[in-house]
């Protein structure tokens, strides 16, 4: 059950296969495929990130993994990735699997985290020991589309409800337009990326630095994985239109019954106007008619305008993996002693 570690930006090309044939096996996770992993390390990667692999038969796995200091180790978790990046093949032996990543993990490992992981979709469904210590991460937020959509809406809260009717009326007595947008065509993405980056180049994101502009890191990297995707149809950009005018964005990843929201934004000098809710109930009406969909899946920290569309929401977690049982002990001492 050994595992073999070598630099992931050449190696993974090589592994997409293996690696797409484990995630395959256990829920073909659109965030662990490898369409989405490889401009990831591309984009966000460097020379210490390496690719984890073992080709044991009855317990294959891989994994994206970085050291972050002397001894210790995680999985690679750039912030665009919303979950750790690793794959097993038996979900049985996961302890016997992580220790022995663990004796094979190139230097002396004390330790290896595995990071973000969604209880839905996670093979670590471990229970603390003296080896294994589980954190929490944030709380995230899902919908689960059944039923009618007014049937759904009338759950939704009062004042939800009432100010997007009062919007939709403010914009129909003032004559504007509304129309959602919707584009699946690979040929379409970078003109709609374009659209997503002068809206958040305009916000707080901008300000800060952190915008999708067209031509930065972030920019060429969604642009690349949503190309990829719409060529096979499991890629989607939505847009809000007043008068012709693009005022909000999602990107969208598309998987069988499940859509993940990867991104979005609004035009912020409109905020009275609601753009980004009054988007979000076009898109969850269409779903809900479309019936297609049956999760749409937020991922990232719950905020108040989540919990306005869902009641849905779940812990992800940490696992801090140990070599010894003294070890995690010992950090503690230590942070004890730095806090006092």
């Amino acid at each position: 059950m050994s595992w073999s570690f070598m630099l992931a930006s050449k190696a993974f090309p090589d592994y997409r296969e293996m690696w797409d044939d484990l995630n395959r096996a256990h829920g073909n996770h659109l965030l662990l495929d490898s369409m989405f992993l490889g401009p990831l390390l591309r984009y966000f990667g460097n020379s210490h990130t390496l690719l984890g692999v073992c080709n044991e038969k009855k317990n294959p796995g891989m994994v994206l993994i970085e050291r972050t200091k002397f001894g210790f180790w995680q999985t690679f978790q750039p912030s665009q990735a919303p979950i750790g990046p690793l794959v097993l093949g038996n979900h049985e032996a996961v302890l016997d699997q992580i220790e022995r990543l663990l004796l094979d993990l190139p230097g002396f490992a004390l330790a290896f985290s595995v990071t973000q992981q969604d209880p839905d979709s996670t093979p670590l469904n471990v229970q603390e020991n003296g080896k294994v210590k589980v954190l929490n991460y944030i709380t995230t937020s899902k919908i689960t589309l059944e039923g009618m959509f007014e049937e759904y809406w009338k759950r939704r809260g009062k004042n939800l409800r009432q100010n997007l009717a009062k919007q939709r009326r403010r914009l129909e007595e003032a004559g504007t337009e509304m129309d959602l947008l919707v584009n699946r065509d690979p040929r379409g993405v970078a003109e709609c990326l374009r659209e997503y980056g002068r809206l958040e180049e305009a916000g707080w994101k901008g300000i800060s630095g952190t915008a999708v502009g067209a031509e930065s890191q972030q920019g060429r990297f969604y642009k690349e994985v949503f190309e990829n995707f719409c060529r096979r149809d499991e890629g989607i950009i939505y847009q809000l239109a007043l008068n012709g005018r693009i005022v909000a964005s999602d990107l969208c990843l598309e998987r069988g019954k499940v859509m993940i929201v990867l991104k979005t934004t609004y035009d912020e000098t409109l905020e009275k106007f609601s753009p980004s809710f009054l988007m979000r109930y076009e898109i969850i009406k269409t779903l809900f008619e479309e019936g297609h969909i049956g999760v749409l899946e937020f991922y990232g920290r719950v905020q108040e305008w989540h919990r306005k569309w869902t009641d849905e929401v779940r812990p992800m977690f940490h696992v801090d993996f140990y070599r010894n049982s003294w070890i995690p002990q010992v950090r503690l001492i230590i942070k004890l002693i730095h806090i006092n």
